[in-house]
């Protein structure tokens, strides 16, 4: 078998492969055997009729799926025979089949992994937040909390923004009625959203029992064509208006929110310890952000187009999880609906950064810490009622077991960097640390 290798420009590899014509041969003779061991051809019994028969009748196709094993054997022989190491799958490039007695040519066309040699590793800089959980932060906390179980109670005064209302509705475009103009009985609160601002605005001051004209705006992009950007005269009836009541903060409200023994007091410290949690996650989310942000600013590297195609494609499911099943099913709908274009930014970074970490690892001889693998373990765990079996299932899973060491392993190669990096302690209130973390994550 020949092998020659050809270097167009940057990491890609042309692997042009010969396989000479007595392989390629005997192996469709072998497929065209195999065939004709069950082949019923008329005026033979089955399985003896003869070769030149059996050429005639399955040689296109012994051909092409021998010319196909052929290829899949011979591929990581060639790879062996250069010592090239392909990132990702090959693109096989074949031109014509070949005749009886010719050899077979193919092409492997792929990328190579680039050579790194990583730098600036003592020039890394690192803002690392410093934060404490305040009385304030608690009850901030727990005023959301209340928010989520006040109840409303019925007024008889004007609606304002924050009550609940109940309507009637009935919507025209220049006189005439439209498809879901139209509702009764309808409740909402006013100021969530769920109603188009200027009609929030114009039952707002209208009390209970009244009926009112409301001019609607809908915006430009507006999922109806016949509404979009369009003025929409509502005739409304006001049924009722509830405003919101709080619960108190007392010992009762506590056990309504879980917390059976101990009373407010309890409530208040648990929550102070889910805020500390929380704080400690995002301080390391933060830190490892900003090390990896210097690492790549330090180190750039050409990504293999085979490994960044494949981290598209990873990144595509991933978001489609979040699609209705549906949807999910059709793969070219989703294609279409999440091109390349979306994750080529994301999937470069992520591939960079694999590659660097990757170098980190060799170059500090990092081995994974049993210990930390424990310390991820746990904390995964932490938020189920039965830890100990989530965390049995996860230790049993080799697959979720694999995504936890890399978890863990990333983990190391942070603290490591850690170690030679400019670390600069930074002052930062608890709602400042969320809100910068919410902002990095949609970066």
């Amino acid at each position: 078998m020949q092998v020659s290798v050809e270097t167009p420009g940057g990491l890609e590899r042309r692997l042009k492969v010969q396989v000479p014509a007595e392989r390629v041969d005997e192996a469709v003779e072998a497929r065209v055997k195999r065939a004709g061991k069950h082949a019923k051809v008329p005026g033979f019994r089955p399985g003896k009729a003869p070769m030149k028969v059996l050429i005639q009748r399955y040689g296109d196709q012994a051909r092409q799926e021998a010319v196909s094993d052929i290829i899949q054997s011979t591929y990581g022989e060639a790879l062996q025979q250069s010592e090239l190491k392909p990132a990702g799958q090959p693109n096989i490039e074949v031109g014509q089949l070949p005749l009886p007695g010719q050899a077979l040519e193919y092409t492997a066309v792929f990328d190579v992994y680039p050579e790194i040699a990583i730098k600036g590793l003592d020039k890394l800089k690192v803002e690392q937040p410093e934060t404490e959980i305040t009385d304030a932060d608690v009850d901030k906390t727990l005023d959301s909390f209340r928010e989520q179980h006040k109840r409303f109670d019925a007024v008889e005064r004007p609606a304002q923004e924050g009550d609940e209302v109940n309507i009637n509705f009935e919507g025209k475009l220049d006189g005439e009625a439209f498809e879901g103009g139209k509702g009764e009985d309808f409740d909402v609160v006013l100021g969530a959203g769920r109603l188009l601002e200027t009609m929030e605005k114009g039952i707002v001051g209208h009390a209970p029992g009244e009926t009112f004209e409301v001019d609607v705006d809908f915006p430009e992009d507006y999922p109806s064509e016949d509404l979009k950007g369009k003025t929409a005269q509502f005739t409304v009836t006001l049924n009722k208006v509830a405003e919101a009541v709080l619960p108190e903060l007392d010992d009762e409200f506590a056990k309504t929110v879980g917390v059976a023994e101990g009373g407010i007091d309890a409530l208040r410290e648990k929550v102070r310890e889910g805020l500390a949690r929380e704080k400690e996650k995002a301080v390391k989310n933060s830190v490892k952000q900003q090390i990896m942000d210097e690492l790549l600013k330090a180190n750039e590297v050409e990504c293999p187009r085979g490994l960044v195609a494949q981290e598209m494609d990873n990144m595509r499911r991933e978001a489609a999880q979040r699609l209705p099943e549906q949807m999910r099913q059709d793969a070219e709908k989703i294609r279409q609906l999440m091109p390349d274009e979306i994750f080529k930014e994301g999937a470069e970074r992520r591939v960079a950064l694999g590659l660097l970490i990757a170098e980190v690892i060799r170059d500090r001889n990092i081995e994974l810490d049993d210990a930390r693998v424990d310390a991820v373990i746990a904390d995964l765990s932490q938020g189920y009622e039965k830890t100990e079996e989530v965390a049995t299932y996860y230790r049993s899973n080799p697959q979720i077991m694999q995504g936890i060491q890399a978890m863990a392993m990333e983990e190391q190669v942070v603290d490591s960097l850690l170690e030679t990096a400019r670390v600069k302690t930074v002052a930062m209130g608890y709602e400042e640390l969320m809100q910068s973390q919410q902002q990095g994550s949609q970066a």
